[in-house]
């Protein structure tokens, strides 16, 4: 991910100088340190998003190095030769970053055309002609496609990380014309050589930090707590980061080192504290936390500022030892490498393509990431930067990347236009033994009963906290008003494209107040194939958690297994993963059935069932829709969902799912309304 990494002195000089320019700045040993950690970050949160929750802000780390050193770059060759040979730094970055992009494109998109379904297909290959055209930080988030794709049995794209790419690319595009625009402003000026440099420093300076400021009040601004992804994914909301990076560059021309011996001591205790801090931080802080938008992320990048700082000063300098440390120095010269394969075996090498978990998995992800990043390195990077690829006799060299860019581009768009961007789920014939589910449902708790029911605990109004992702939200109106009737309120922690990883900071907060603290606790999530929490492999630790802080609660926990697709009766490993929680603490955990009325008498889930004596909402010739016709998975419940892929099926499924939930729960309180002793689904 690093736009400036250079192997050696030699090399720096080769990659980043046009002959009439002076050389650079002394190449930083430890900033390659730097990027070392920078990565490693990226990857633990990816690979054990347990162990560092905050990792993520090692994309942070990159952007402040990146903002620095273009930035000192062009300063440097501004003062030099009065202006800004923009062709010739557009070549430098595009040499330095489309070989390696290149090449895990082309392997992308191989898996499009040969594993990958075709709404997949689709999807990805958009995703790739974005990152291509480095705009997939936009691409993301007007597509909403970390959600509804994964629940519809989707992976989510192996391409998603390209976000950061984008933003960094936007940004060496943009700024060289600033920079240089300022220089002719400033030069215009008369007065001595020397004072126009300062007075040009100066501006660049106050520009950096006067947009940066903008764009950290814009974050703060435009910020929703329930989805952040506008404010996480905008070049707008992120370029502060790399300006931070770039005022360190104007100011110092990529020399940030301080000739005074006490001042330079103060900078590298600063250094050290700073360091500290950010690994406590990286150790504790979710991607989900309010206060990084509100000001969080600002502070971060300052503090990485100060260590870049303090890693550059010569002499005693525990911190530039550390990171001049030679591993870490050798993962940093092939950080960019490491960070563009990282993602990819992170999606296809899961416990479910590999059948290996914990170490072992960790183990085979981080193995094909440095195999790739060699690979990619010593192959592609470096003969490519160095010129010495085989010369091909061609009048204009620049046709070589032209026709990758060309092929690439053309597997990707036959995709793109020809395959649907759904995957249509096959029909499911209506059962025609539904007759005792139809009756026994025509008799159940609805979510708007005409008159109060029989409340769950007599005497006791009891308090339920129901977690989940999409189909919680889906269901939480329905199960409140059936609840609500039978003297129970809810209290929903629950948030649309959240897996549960992500939703614990909302449950901590949640319990802290006795005032409402639940007496139960209820949880219909499915198992996200999301990698930022760790595969499928890992809902069993993820609810173990949710269940040990009710637990320490003191509340009951209700697990709702995940429902099968309709025309199956085959349930999800998740199912048994809750009852092996469920045998393992039964005084604390209980098992519900949430789809006793969603199926035929056989056990098989329906798309579409008889509809009860009297009708009911939706229903037509006898008939209601309780599943999505589009995956036969989804309520389509929700009115944001873009309708041609979640079209609107009504309520019916919701009203039955919240029916069956109700039964099943009043069932086990009344089995022991002291102990909620557990029941059986």
């Amino acid at each position: 991910m690093s736009t400036a990494v250079r192997p050696n002195r030699e090399d720096a000089s080769r990659d980043a100088t046009p002959p009439d320019v002076p050389r650079p700045f002394t190449h930083l040993r430890p900033l390659d340190g730097l990027r070392g950690i920078a990565v490693l970050a990226v990857v633990l949160y990816h690979f054990t998003p347990e162990v560092l929750p905050g990792g993520f802000l090692g994309v942070d780390v990159f952007f402040v190095l990146s903002g620095f050193l273009i930035t000192s770059l062009l300063v440097r060759e501004f003062e030099s030769t009065g202006g800004i040979a923009l062709r010739e730094f557009w070549g430098r970055r595009a040499r330095r970053l489309l070989p390696a992009l290149l090449l895990i494109l082309l392997v992308v998109a191989g898996y499009v055309v040969f594993f990958a379904g075709p709404a997949e297909a689709q999807h990805v290959s958009e995703d790739g002609l974005a990152a291509l055209f480095y705009v997939g930080n936009w691409r993301f988030l007007a597509s909403g496609q970390p959600y509804i794709q994964q629940y519809a049995a989707q992976a989510a794209s192996p391409l998603r990380h390209m976000w950061s790419l984008a933003i960094e690319e936007q940004f060496y595009l943009i700024w060289p014309l600033v920079v240089g625009g300022l220089g002719a402003v400033v030069g215009r000026g008369t007065g001595r050589a020397g004072r126009r440099r300062r007075k040009f420093r100066r501006v660049v300076l106050c520009v950096c930090v006067v947009v940066a400021a903008a764009s950290l009040l814009r974050m703060s601004m435009l910020y929703q707590p329930v989805d952040p992804n506008r404010v996480y994914y905008g070049t707008d909301t992120r370029i502060f980061a790399m300006l931070f990076g770039a005022a360190l560059g104007a100011l110092t021309v990529g020399t940030p080192t301080i000739v005074n011996r006490w001042w330079r001591g103060s900078v590298v205790a600063a250094g050290c504290v700073a360091s500290a801090a950010l690994v406590a931080v990286m150790a504790t802080i979710t991607i989900t936390s309010s206060s990084l938008y509100t000001g969080g992320y600002g502070l971060v990048a300052a503090a990485m500022l100060l260590v870049l700082a303090a890693a550059a000063q010569p002499g005693a300098n525990p911190l530039g030892w550390i990171l001049g440390w030679r591993p870490l120095v050798g993962l940093g010269l092939i950080s960019y490498g490491v960070y563009l394969w990282q993602w990819p075996a992170t999606v296809w090498i899961t416990t479910g393509s590999t059948g290996a978990s914990g170490v072992a998995l960790f183990a085979l992800r981080w193995a094909a990431t440095l195999a790739a990043a060699l690979v990619s390195y010593f192959l592609v990077e470096q003969p490519v930067r160095q010129r010495r690829l085989p010369r091909l006799n061609l009048r204009n060299p620049v046709l070589v990347p032209l026709a990758g860019v060309t092929v690439i581009s053309v597997i990707f768009l036959v995709p793109a236009i020809t395959l649907p961007t759904v995957e249509l789920a096959s029909a499911v014939p209506t059962s025609k033994t539904a007759t005792l589910v139809t009756t026994s449902y025509a008799a159940a708790p609805h979510c708007d009963p005409p008159h109060t029911a029989e409340p769950l605990l007599p005497g006791r109004k009891l308090r339920v906290q129901f977690l989940g992702n999409s189909l919680a939200v889906e269901s939480l109106p329905c199960l409140s008003r059936a609840l609500a009737a039978r003297n129970a309120t809810v209290a929903g922690v629950v948030k649309v494209g959240y897996p549960i990883c992500d939703l614990l900071p909302f449950l901590r907060a949640s319990l802290k107040d006795p005032a409402t603290r639940p007496d139960v606790g209820l949880v219909f999530a499915a198992a996200v194939v999301d990698p930022t929490c760790g595969d499928a492999g890992q809902w069993e630790h993820e609810m173990q958690d949710v269940i040990s802080l009710w637990k320490h609660a003191g509340v009951h926990t209700f697990l709702i297994s995940d429902l099968p697709s309709a025309g199956t009766a085959t349930w999800s490993d998740e199912r048994a993963i809750n009852r092996k929680l469920a045998r393992r603490d039964p005084e604390h955990v209980t098992v519900l059935d949430g789809g006793a009325y969603l199926q035929d008498d056989h056990g098989i889930f329906q798309a579409q069932m008889p509809c009860i004596p009297g009708g009911e909402p939706g229903c037509a010739a006898g008939l209601v829709n309780v599943r999505s016709p589009v995956d036969h998975f989804h309520f389509c419940a929700l009115t944001d969902w873009p309708t041609d892929e979640c079209p609107k099926a009504g309520e019916a499924g919701i009203r039955r799912l919240v029916a069956s939930i109700v039964v099943s729960l009043n069932d086990a309180l009344q089995r022991d309304p002291t102990r909620f002793q557990p029941g059986h689904d």
